[in-house]
């Protein structure tokens, strides 16, 4: 139980400082710079949407006055099923040259993804969310990063502007910046397997239909990685969001769907795991991706053998924290109409997300699929 205790421990804090600190004193390898140019290839931009009414029209007009010539963009909507009138709204812009795919059935991010990418004409692809606002700029700044040609895709940043922001979607936007910080230090490195689905870009060449099971912005990287094409973050692209799953149960459900998506992909490609054959990046992926997604498994065994070796005065002590940490976090989900406030609400926010882990693996390793992809654009004000 000593044993357990102990290895359980190291793997929690390995994951979440350990980690962390190896990058930053670069032990996994040095900056790895690369060059940028300022070539414009044509490119496709790529949006799917289901029931966006609210959002698309507003998302459109951004598209069409991105400082990327005009004459360069071609600008796809797919709508995946949208029972609302989102269509309508698309095709006031046709004759601006927005083009407009219906898929009667509602089939899934991915699918929709698939069917655009087979009329896109870009050798740039652009892959970017219904809801978010993309500055003028951003859409340059990812396509200068192609002219190294050691380069395959290029993500960007989101920003949340959540105001007034519940203690769920404070606590998200702490850990964003957390996980920000990890992928701008893996991208100087060269050891970037991931993407934001808000905004990325890939070359055309590398592209491979997805998988209506798996998600973009993982099961992309991971394919461009495999054939030995570096991603890249470029800090330059951000966009502008708003997160809308900010109540705990909104907020545990899409981490089940993300978690069991992306664990999906990772198992289905479990050679880029191997250190011996892609050195680092396997490092990279084992720590901030496979491990994290199994901290969950580590923390119960940590608990349950904590539990046996009570007796020890300072295995109490250390049992009598856990309690406390899960106490706190169990206050916060029943405290729905007065929220603990900041830090207070953190334990809520990593049991939320870890017990989402938990359910994401295991309906992945079990064979479920993780459910339809349906947008949220609203949440009743909560913790």
């Amino acid at each position: 139980m000593t044993q357990l205790f102990w290895f359980s421990a190291a793997v929690v804090i390995y994951v979440y400082f350990g980690y962390p600190l190896l990058l930053k004193l670069h032990f996994l390898g040095g900056s790895k710079p690369w060059h940028r140019g300022h070539d414009q290839p044509l490119i496709s931009v790529i949006v799917a949407a289901h029931n966006e009414e609210s959002v698309i029209e507003s998302k459109i007009k951004n598209l069409l006055s991105s400082g990327y010539p005009r004459e360069r963009v071609e600008v796809l909507i797919g709508s995946d099923g949208s029972s609302d009138s989102t269509e309508d709204i698309v095709r006031k812009f046709v004759a601006d040259g927005v083009g407009l795919i219906s898929f009667p059935q509602h089939q899934g991010k991915s699918a929709i993804q698939n069917g655009l990418v087979a009329k896109a004409s870009g050798s740039i692809l652009v892959f970017t969310d219904a809801d978010c606002i993309v500055p003028v700029y951003a859409l340059s700044c990812l396509v200068e990063n192609f002219a190294d040609e050691r380069i395959g895709l290029v993500t960007g940043i989101p920003r949340y502007q959540n105001d007034p922001e519940t203690s769920v979607a404070k606590n998200e936007s702490v850990y964003l910046r957390y996980e920000t910080w990890l992928r701008v230090e893996e991208s100087k490195c060269g050891l970037l397997t991931m993407a934001s689905g808000s905004l990325f870009a890939m070359r055309r060449s590398l592209w491979k239909p997805l998988d209506p099971n798996v998600g973009d912005d993982f099961a992309l990287p991971l394919q461009v990685a495999l054939k030995g094409m570096r991603i890249v973050l470029d800090s330059r692209a951000f966009v502008f969001t708003r997160l809308t799953q900010n109540r705990p149960d909104s907020m545990y459900n899409l981490k089940v769907r993300i978690i069991s998506k992306d664990f999906r992909a990772l198992m289905a490609n479990p050679r880029i795991l191997n250190p011996f054959r892609y050195g680092s990046v396997a490092i990279s992926l084992w720590s901030h991706k496979l491990l994290r997604w199994l901290v969950p498994y580590f923390l119960l065994t940590l608990f349950a053998s904590n539990t046996f070796l009570r007796h020890v005065p300072f295995y109490r002590v250390v049992l009598l924290l856990q309690l406390m940490f899960y106490g706190t976090a169990l206050v916060g989900l029943c405290r729905r109409s007065h929220a603990l406030p900041f830090p207070f609400s953190i334990p809520m926010s990593f049991c939320i997300v870890n017990f989402a882990a938990l359910i994401g693996t295991a309906k992945s390793l079990i064979g479920r699929k993780s459910g339809r992809w349906k947008p949220v654009r609203k949440q009743s004000p909560a913790v």
